[in-house]
């Protein structure tokens, strides 16, 4: 998608507001050449009155003065309205625009936002877009407004005198190529400093979101010196493209003023040799004083359209960006949870994470997943939701290819309750009611009583209604795993998924958890991830996963009994319970 065509597809349902705006401008600029006629005849009268003739009479020169008055009346109207609608228009498109992209973000799949900065996409939703309003808006008026004045302009200044006309266009052709010469520069400096406002965004939002790990290892300074580099090569790339840009006002100073002194050298020599009136030449100097603006602002325009297409460029990248995750037409009526994966491979930057995985989960069991990290355990969690794709194989939900089904259906399907939980800057109300539209409050009670939550209301100033913070910020580490399994509770999906949603609470507190979590898992299909063999024991099957293999799978007296790989690893869990410490996870070796 190239940058005009972006902007004609946005522009083009708003095209009567632009048809009308325009003839408004081109009224207007019509409009404005009469005055310097007029006060060009009013001269010459005068000055035949002066020189023995019958001059003007005060009812004359008032009329004079009244057309004048009502044609900059009119002349005011009609950039009124051109503004109105064309830039009024514009936001129209600037809103049209933003959310399409906002759209577009939401359908990109994980490898996207991998690869992308955060402060990077939000420049281009916001610096960019702006940008790109004012090349549809108030670039697109002074650009149409700049370019009807210099040919009526041009028309009118023939019909006077020819030859000071070319005199007063003589410069042109060196300011088109001058223009046509930078505008590549301009545009990729502009681009380079879009891209470094990107990157300035992002050291901001990672400083603000991790605020407390700068403080607790006292990396201020540190943090403060990356970002004044940053902020440096943002000053020198600022001032490449401040340069470029200036670079054309001064020539457009010059060349108006060099056609100036031509038009007075040469005119004034008509003038006497009586080639030309008194008048004919005030109203050819009115005309170039009432063109000396946008002739000197022509620079200015030139710049900002090469800025806006450059915006333009960026989020055309955005938008044309083809999500490769994307869903099928096969419907199911009711998704009974029947979980099948089928020799699945997957890798992360060429490095093996599942190898021929292969496992079956019966509607309404129980399956546990148990393994060191990096053994695929929530691989197997982020390819069920689809924010990936196996690279070989297949996973089937009721008989069908996840790819074979609606997106929104398999996401909608799934409940993931994941270690690291998201929590919006909303109330612990709307954060559990997430997934699901208008709960009742008998679903919320029940949802904040079996996740335990409840028990934590006399902390929190105003329970539900409580505003957490960004992120959660305000909610400590099982306060928020508690609310994520509230939130999946709430959801009511025929299949829950808890990745290690348990370690940041206690064993107490846990083992309360999954007691009243076994009524709400009943008939529905559990997947089970953690390290701790207590939350796992009761599950009708425990896989367990080895650099992206199964190499045990049975119940969790069979798995003793074999003692192996899960038996060491129980092993190991009841020495850190007699410990009453907590031990970094490590590999298991047979």
């Amino acid at each position: 998608m190239v940058p005009l065509r972006l902007a004609w597809l946005f522009t083009k349902p708003y095209w009567r507001h632009y048809a009308v705006g325009f003839l408004a401008i081109l009224g207007a600029s019509f409009l404005v050449m009469f005055p310097p006629l007029i006060l060009g005849r009013a001269i010459d009268e005068l000055r035949d009155g002066a020189s023995g003739g019958e001059g003007p009479s005060t009812g004359r020169l008032l009329s004079f003065g009244a057309v004048i008055l009502v044609l900059a009346a009119f002349e005011g109207f009609l950039r009124f309205g051109s503004r109105l609608l064309v830039s009024g228009t514009s936001r129209r498109v600037e809103y049209d625009i933003r959310l399409a992209l906002a759209a577009h973000l939401m359908k990109l799949d994980q490898a996207f936002f991998l690869r992308s900065q955060t402060g990077d996409l939000m420049a281009r939703c916001t610096n960019d877009l702006q940008m790109v309003r004012d090349v549809v808006g108030p670039t697109l008026i002074d650009l149409l407004r700049t370019t009807l004045m210099l040919i009526f302009g041009f028309i009118f200044l023939l019909t006077i005198n020819v030859r000071l006309a070319l005199f007063a266009y003589a410069y042109f052709p060196i300011v088109a190529v001058a223009i046509a010469a930078c505008s590549t520069v301009v545009e990729a400096r502009y681009r380079a400093v879009q891209d470094q406002f990107g990157v300035l965004a992002t050291h901001v939002q990672e400083n603000v979101s991790g605020v407390r790990t700068v403080k607790a290892y006292a990396q201020e300074d540190t943090e403060v010196g990356t970002f004044e580099r940053a902020n440096g090569e943002m000053l020198r790339r600022s001032m490449a493209w401040t340069y470029w840009t200036s670079a054309l006002w001064p020539l457009m100073i010059v060349g108006t003023g060099a056609s100036s002194l031509l038009v007075l050298w040469f005119g004034g020599h008509d003038v006497a040799a009586g080639r030309m009136t008194l008048g004919e030449f005030v109203q050819f100097n009115a005309y170039l004083v009432l063109l000396a603006n946008p002739l000197t602002s022509l620079g200015w325009t030139a710049t900002a359209l090469q800025a806006g297409v450059a915006s333009l460029r960026r989020i055309v990248e955005v938008l044309g960006t083809t999500p490769t995750i994307e869903g099928g037409v096969t419907p199911i009526e009711a998704v009974r949870g029947d979980l099948s994966f089928r020799d699945v491979s997957f890798s992360y930057g060429g490095k093996p994470v599942l190898d021929h995985f292969s496992l079956d989960v019966p509607a309404g069991s129980v399956v546990a997943l148990v393994g060191v990290t990096g053994s695929g355990k929530s691989t197997v969690v982020n390819l069920l939701g689809r924010l990936w794709d196996p690279e070989a194989g297949s996973i089937h939900l009721d008989g069908h290819d996840l790819r074979e089904l609606p997106l929104d259906l398999v996401r909608a399907s799934v409940g993931v309750v994941p270690q690291e939980t998201f929590l919006f800057s909303d109330s612990l109300r709307e954060n559990i009611a997430y997934g699901r539209a208008a709960p009742s409050v008998a679903e919320m009670q029940f949802a904040v009583e079996t996740s335990q939550l409840s028990n934590d209301f006399p902390q929190l100033t105003f329970g539900l209604e409580t505003i957490i913070g960004e992120r959660g910020v305000t909610l400590s580490g099982g306060q928020k795993q508690r609310t994520a399994i509230a939130r999946a509770i709430i959801k009511a999906p025929p299949i829950l998924v808890l990745d290690d949603a348990l370690s940041h609470v206690d064993t107490r507190t846990e083992e309360e958890i999954l007691r009243r979590l076994r009524g709400f898992m009943a008939g529905r299909t559990t997947l089970l991830i953690a390290h701790r063999t207590s939350t796992v024991a009761a599950a009708d099957r425990i896989v367990v996963l080895e650099r992206g293999r199964i190499v045990e799978s049975g119940s969790h007296d069979e798995l003793l009994s074999l003692g192996e790989v899960y038996a060491r690893f129980y092993r190991r869990q009841l020495l850190v319970e007699q410990l009453g410490v907590d031990v970094e996870d490590e590999e298991v070796t047979p």
